[in-house]
């Protein structure tokens, strides 16, 4: 069970970051709490998955374990000579995942009695890494009472360049240069350079995560500098090991300096007011699971930190976000009561319950590969009550009661799925405040006599009340109405809805996956109480596009899609990965960069 140790040790921590402002100060204590805590989780998830291993074995022993990682791209699987010679070549230019690596996240080893349960949850873990699938997972007999068990992976391309091409008002925007390799050197290993240049934003950043940091820890680092300043974040986590592991343990520090943008969308002079806003968190947590697999209750409890504070005053732009000039006029009474600084040491405790099972679904966010797909509940709450300690001259202490609930569920409707999610947050001063709320519903829809057809519907919704903190939302977009954009129609509650008939090609089946889409986008949004909010009527976009898996049967599908609005007017065309993940979950990214506590039960699974 998670010691209470742990929670004694980062108040001491919390301490010393009161009176030590340097970055060298707050990350040796991080560090030493950490790699205790790992101690503590290490050996009581130690203990879960080897009790098993103690039993007589029932069913045989695990006489032998062969991993085979097969290549990104089979040049026998095409009998065009040309095509096979560019398959060799690119698999010279990628290093496979090393069997160490596939060998160190299955949940068995040799000697090992059987269990057809580990089996599967194993398959579940090497499937979650993106550079990677599970092509078989298998146990033979071995004429001696035992098993021997098959495990064959392929991988995914792993090295991305992404320069994020829009087309939108007339002109193209090249948003972002990013390189990524996901599996540095075939260990997992996460290494990112990116520019990104997109409305306010402008960061220039490198990244480094391991998912194998010490045992099954895994733990990231990232530092950068944006239009406001630099910025610093790390973690360091031991996840609950799929549905076998018992202890799950998280530490994480931020800490920087960004623009928060309102959109003004021609309510005024200018195109956007910027505020500078620097924020420092640090967090440690823990939580241990009852109950058995697929059907448990996680009890959890964490500690934090968080200071936020608005260093300069706002800026205004009118397109150009390296011009910027000082706010003209009086800051508007919604923008007054969201810039107030604020810090907030809080204790929270967590409560989970998950009833969860794992079937295989074909053609969701995918073309043709097969998805393990979760099914089943996830309801969990965290309450939380600020504490008036580490008193600061940069913002005054919060002293409240906080709270924050998630609900999601997935369920099979024959061939179809339907998922279903929504989180709230909010805190009591008083009267309520910060009520900050988002909720999806989301349906593929399959049949068996069109089978080649997948008719994804998804709508959202997502507002906020009595905000005291940096908030506002936007309709246009990406992720919203696709022939928007990006900052038209700011509000402070929104509803979307998004209407896609995926349509799988047969041709060509050796190479590549290829897809069509038609979609329909329909929204509105109301101004609510956030600066230069608009109440609109029904805004609607019709477009088509493009969708494209090389090699055949990846996950990593990219799509080209042109919106027309409806009311007429320019299209907007984009290139994106997919944007619709079930695996990843469904967010809306204008109430995520809001959040003031962003831990809960569902952050501490894989």
């Amino acid at each position: 069970m998670f010691d209470l140790r742990v929670f004694i040790l980062s108040d001491r921590l919390l301490l010393i970051h009161t009176r030590i402002s340097s970055l060298r100060a707050i990350w040796m204590p991080l560090v030493a709490a950490a790699f205790y805590a790992f101690c503590v989780s290490t050996l009581s998830a130690q203990d879960s998955l080897n009790s098993r291993t103690a039993e007589t074995c029932p069913d045989g022993v695990i006489s032998s374990i062969d991993v085979e990682s097969q290549t990104i791209y089979d040049p026998s699987s095409t009998s065009v000579a040309l095509l096979a010679w560019t398959y060799r070549v690119l698999d010279l230019m990628h290093i496979n995942t090393r069997e160490a690596f596939i060998r160190s996240e299955l949940l068995f080893q040799e000697g090992d009695c059987f269990d057809s349960f580990l089996m599967s949850e194993s398959e579940r873990l090497l499937d979650s890494h993106g550079f990677m699938y599970v092509e078989e997972m298998s146990a033979q007999v071995d004429g001696e009472g035992g098993y021997s068990v098959q495990v064959v992976t392929r991988d995914e391309w792993s090295t991305k360049i992404d320069v994020g091409p829009t087309f939108d008002e007339g002109s193209l925007n090249l948003e972002r240069f990013q390189v990524t390799e996901e599996n540095f050197l075939g260990n997992g290993i996460f290494a990112e350079f990116t520019r990104y240049v997109r409305r306010e934003t402008s960061t220039q950043s490198v990244g480094l995560r391991t998912p194998r940091f010490f045992g099954r820890s895994d733990a990231g680092v990232a530092a950068g500098t944006s239009r406001a300043g630099r910025f610093f974040d790390h973690y360091w986590r031991y996840p609950f090991v799929g549905e076998a592991g018992r202890v799950s343990v998280r530490e994480g520090y931020k800490r920087g300096s960004d623009f928060f943008a309102y959109s003004a969308d021609g309510a005024e002079p200018f195109d956007q007011v910027l505020v500078p806003v620097s924020r420092e968190e640090v967090e440690l947590s823990g939580a241990y699971r009852f109950g058995n697999p697929g059907e448990s209750i996680i009890l959890g409890g964490s500690i934090s930190r968080d200071v936020l504070e608005f260093r300069s005053s706002p800026e205004v732009t009118f397109g150009d976000f390296d011009v910027r000039d000082p706010l003209p006029g009086a800051q508007p009474l919604e923008m007054q009561r969201q810039l107030s600084p604020y810090a907030a040491t809080r204790i929270a405790l967590h409560f989970g319950t998950r009833r969860f099972r794992y079937t295989d679904y074909t053609g969701l966010d995918d073309l043709r590969h097969t998805q393990l797909t979760a099914l089943g509940l996830f309801a969990g709450v965290t309450v939380g009550k600020s504490l008036n300690l580490f008193h600061t001259d940069r913002a005054p202490n919060e002293d409240d009661f906080f709270t924050r609930g998630h609900l999601s569920f997935t369920h099979p409707l024959g061939l179809s799925l339907v998922h279903a999610s929504g989180t709230v947050e909010a805190r009591y001063d008083e009267v309520w405040r910060d009520i900050l709320a988002d909720a999806d519903v989301a349906l593929y829809g399959r049949t068996s006599v069109l089978a080649s057809h997948t008719l994804f519907v998804r709508a959202t919704t997502s507002g906020g009340w009595n905000t005291h903190l940096p908030y506002q939302l936007v309709l246009g977009g990406r992720a919203g109405i696709r022939s928007l954009t990006e900052d038209r129609f700011p509000g402070g509650r929104m509803l979307r809805f998004v209407f896609e008939d995926r349509i799988m090609l047969p041709w060509p089946r050796e190479t590549a996956d290829l897809g069509i889409t038609l979609f329909s986008d329909l929204g509105r949004i109301w101004a609510g109480d956030v600066p230069y909010g608009v109440t609109t009527d029904w805004k609607a976009a019709l477009g088509f596009g493009l969708r494209i898996g090389l090699p055949r049967n990846t996950r990593n599908i990219w799509r080209t899609d042109i919106a027309f609005p409806v009311e007429g007017g320019s299209p907007v065309f984009r290139v994106t990965l997919e944007l619709n993940k079930l695996r990843d979950g469904f967010v809306t990214e204008d109430v995520g960069r809001s959040r003031r506590f962003n831990v809960g039960p569902e952050t501490f699974f894989y």
